[in-house]
């Protein structure tokens, strides 16, 4: 698939040409506002695993645990608002679509925002916010790729953790741009 769109970061792994073009251009509009150093493509597979999982041992973040293969000790900030789903924001047109609380009531799961007010929140708390880091641009799959039952979706991080997190939860990978499709 060709394109005229370019992204104004270097992509040093992926292959920008899996990308269609809308989701290229959404890719773009958030490489653009976050502005990171560079553009990482996740394609799945188990190499780029190996490879997030050394450098992420290199720096710390995980330590390996040698009784079994591929299995590691990670150290999170416990600040981090994935641990606090009272900081969530879920956005969906209609508030019942997500957050099963009557109007007026703070959620224990999360916290529901209009799509429009969410996109005004992100333009005034999201430039710059990946400056000198990498963005990590994982299609991922939420039940087997191609399922009428699965959720797909990209999900863009500068966390490596959550690059490969994501792994784990779901399944990640160039096939799942294939049923994104046009």
């Amino acid at each position: 698939m060709t394109t005229s769109i370019s992204l104004s970061s270097p992509v040093v792994r992926g292959d920008v040409s899996s990308l269609a073009p809308h989701i290229l251009a959404w890719v773009g509009d958030c490489v653009d506002l976050c502005t990171p150093k560079d553009v990482h493509i996740m394609d799945g597979s188990p190499q780029e695993d190996r490879e997030l999982k050394t450098m992420l041992v290199k720096k710390g973040v995980l330590t390996p645990l040698p009784k079994y293969d591929n299995c590691f000790l990670a150290r999170t900030d416990p600040r981090d608002v994935a641990r606090t789903e009272g900081r969530t924001v879920l956005s969906t047109p209609k508030r019942k679509h997500s957050v099963p609380t009557p109007e007026g009531v703070q959620g224990q799961l999360g916290n529901w925002m209009d799509p429009t007010e969410l996109g005004e929140r992100i333009k005034t708390l999201f430039p710059g916010c990946m400056s000198g880091r990498t963005m990590y641009v994982i299609p991922f799959s939420m039940g087997p790729v191609g399922s009428k039952l699965s959720k797909i979706g990209i999900e863009i991080t500068d966390s490596a953790y959550v690059a490969i997190s994501m792994r784990v939860m779901t399944r990640v990978g160039t096939k799942v741009l294939t049923v994104l499709g046009e």
